[in-house]
């Protein structure tokens, strides 16, 4: 299997080159989008076993953060870096209190820290815009070159993706992955080992933030235009459900429940009423019949 990862990135790349539906491309671009925070969800549920409903709140902070540096005249690339590292620093604020606490206060604080964050978005009109939203940000670029079309834009979000895998990966093999699962499978007895899990917890934490914030700053920089609804509890519900959906644990589930949520609802849209009860009826079955995922259902028929 791993021999067909090189190409299925080519294939992905020549995207592109076979699709010219500007509409189709655009679900491309959010699906990878939606991807890179769904990534980063899976460092603190699939690997630490914590429940965190906060990623749609840590990609809104990066959002306004990458978009207010890029109104200022900031570089978009350093633009996205501080909006990466405040919502890190807002990972580090909300983790220090609840990650020393077992069981689920992790999903109660990250629900409330997304309210919060919604609200100051929605109130702080003199810097946010409030319900209008920012406009005009300026397009992703990198140095003189400037995304103008779906088509750089895919490329573009391609290679962070790509990018974003391996660090993933690399995170996953290395030490500090295996301390991230033996948090998760065995915590006090990882702790009793000598193992800081507080510590782990936080890192984990801290790079959901820095992914979510990540996707937030590349869709402002590629729509141009953001407001709180876009970052709400509802958003986080459903990159939530994309990690479910696709598998926890897993990279390529990652990938492919992000692919399966951001292409499914455009493509049912021809049902008119109907289609968000099919979309949500499927939803729940595929979560109640396939406990690990879409991507568990692959690799036991592989196996088979």
């Amino acid at each position: 299997m791993r021999r067909l990862i090189p190409v299925f990135w080519l294939m992905a790349a020549c995207l592109p080159l076979v699709v010219h539906s500007a509409y189709a491309l655009q679900v491309a671009n959010l699906a990878v989008i939606n991807a890179l925070a769904v990534l980063g969800l899976n460092f603190v549920t699939g690997y630490t076993g914590q429940v965190n409903f906060g990623q749609a709140a840590f990609a809104g902070i990066g959002a306004y953060g990458t978009a207010l540096a890029a109104l200022a005249g900031v570089p978009f690339v350093i633009a996205l870096l501080l909006g990466a590292v405040a919502a890190v620093l807002a990972s580090l604020i909300l983790g220090l209190p609840t990650l020393r606490l077992r069981s689920f206060y992790l999903a109660m604080a990250t629900i409330g820290f997304g309210e919060i964050v919604h609200l100051v978005l929605l109130h702080w009109e003199d810097v946010t815009g409030g319900s209008s939203g920012l406009r005009q940000i300026p397009p992703i670029g990198i140095g003189p070159y400037l995304v103008s079309t779906d088509a750089q834009a895919w490329w573009v979000l391609l290679a962070v993706l790509a990018l974003a895998v391996i660090v993933a990966l690399r995170v996953r093999g290395s030490w500090l992955g295996r301390a991230m699962i033996a948090t998760r499978d065995a915590e006090i007895a990882a702790a009793l080992t000598g193992l800081n899990t507080v510590r782990v917890k936080m890192t984990a934490l801290a790079l959901a933030a820095f992914y979510a914030a990540m996707s937030g700053g590349l869709y402002a920089g590629y729509v141009r235009y953001i407001s709180p609804d876009q970052f709400s509890n509802q958003q986080a519900v459903l990159l939530f459900t994309m990690l479910i959906l696709g598998g926890t644990g897993s990279i390529a589930g990652c990938l492919l429940g992000a692919a399966v949520l951001s292409v499914l609802p455009e493509a049912l849209r021809f049902l008119h009423e109907w289609y968000m009860i099919l979309y949500a009826s499927g939803i729940i079955v595929i979560i109640i019949f396939l406990p690990q995922g879409v991507i568990g259902l692959l690799r036991r028929r592989a196996v088979a």
